[in-house]
């Protein structure tokens, strides 16, 4: 197993799909092929990543990662939740575009106070300038009392 291990270092893309390959864990491969790993280093011979980096470099390769993942999925969620959180991404979009206060989004999507504001980032340019279109713009209590004097 080690011997095959040490020939497929060379060629392998990665760590996991070493483990894949041999059954071991991770942990293991990790484990075993350290020292192969530091005498590349020190020989020269260590394969370089797609990034420019040694292969094998910790949490995967951040060049190769966002092409592995869907355009539909939101990190840290699964995608029964995705689904749920991008229609009501899409509904507190729409409302806030319709004029809705931000209380009101919030009140309508079952959201904590002050969250619906977190939409707008999501919004295009002419979402935006349709919305300040319908929308009045809201007066402070300073800029009252400025216009009584």
């Amino acid at each position: 197993m080690l011997a095959m291990m040490v020939e497929l270092l060379p060629t392998i893309g990665s760590l996991r799909d070493l483990a894949a390959i041999t059954g071991l864990h991770l942990f293991e491969v990790r484990r075993v092929t350290a020292p192969f790993l530091a005498i590349m280093k020190l020989n020269g011979t260590h394969p370089k990543c797609g990034c420019g980096k040694l292969r094998f470099h910790p949490f995967g390769c951040s060049g190769f990662r966002g092409k592995n993942t869907p355009t539909d999925h939101l990190p840290g969620h699964t995608r029964e939740e995705t689904k749920r959180l991008l229609q009501q991404r899409e509904i507190a979009i729409d409302m806030l575009v319709d004029g809705a206060r931000f209380a009101e989004v919030d009140g309508a999507l079952g959201l904590s106070k002050g969250s619906a504001i977190k939409y707008v980032r999501f919004m295009t340019d002419e979402q935006r300038q349709h919305r300040e279109a319908i929308r009045p713009p809201v007066r402070s209590a300073s800029h009252c009392a400025s216009v009584a004097v």
